[in-house]
């Protein structure tokens, strides 16, 4: 993300053992987009880190409920409410990690050359693990792919809208209300 570090790279004699274990592995995807152009993204593999979860620790993050989504939607007819739609580019990625929370990716292969060539000061933690180049990286942001990410937006996301004067809706906390000019503007 442009202007806030996503990762930090890490010396690979200040990992312990347990964290070279527990280190996301870095998956790359490539989506042709309606327009035929190429998407591409990195994101972790999260799913290792299901088996290294403490009994008392979830991830998982709201989602609107169906109900919820029909009734504004009925409700947006019904009043003739303008209606539209938002994108927020890179959301998880504007989420900060506590910074207590410590995950570790792993770059290996030619994304160690492509991260490398990007950010040329993370070439002296480059490694070599059997025949294979690897960085480690820590990540800093709520990255694609990690359990608590969904999480940390929804954190952030809520929180701003409360911020912004929005309220919660009690029954879903993925509805927010706030009257503007005398009418009411709802987030789902």
């Amino acid at each position: 993300m442009e202007g806030k570090k996503v990762v930090e790279p890490v010396t690979y004699n200040s990992l312990k053992p347990k964290e070279k274990k527990e280190a996301l592995e870095a998956i790359h995807l490539t989506k042709e987009k309606r327009d035929d152009s190429l998407k591409r993204r990195s994101c972790a593999n999260g799913a290792k880190q299901r088996r290294f979860l403490k009994s008392d620790e979830a991830f998982s993050s709201p989602t609107v409920s169906n109900e919820a989504f029909i009734g504004t939607a009925v409700i947006d007819a019904m009043e003739r409410r303008d209606v539209g739609t938002a994108d927020v580019p890179g959301a998880y990625l504007h989420a900060e990690l506590p910074k207590d929370k410590r995950v570790i990716l792993k770059l290996t292969g030619i994304f160690v050359d492509i991260m490398c060539k990007a950010n040329p000061e993370y070439i002296p933690y480059v490694v070599q693990e059997g025949n294979k180049k690897v960085l480690y990286l820590r990540v800093l942001r709520a990255l694609y792919g990690c359990l608590e990410s969904a999480l940390l937006w929804y954190d952030l996301y809520s929180s701003t809208l409360v911020k912004h004067g929005f309220t919660l809706n009690p029954y879903d906390k993925c509805v927010a209300n706030k009257m503007i000019n005398g009418k009411q503007c709802t987030v789902v």
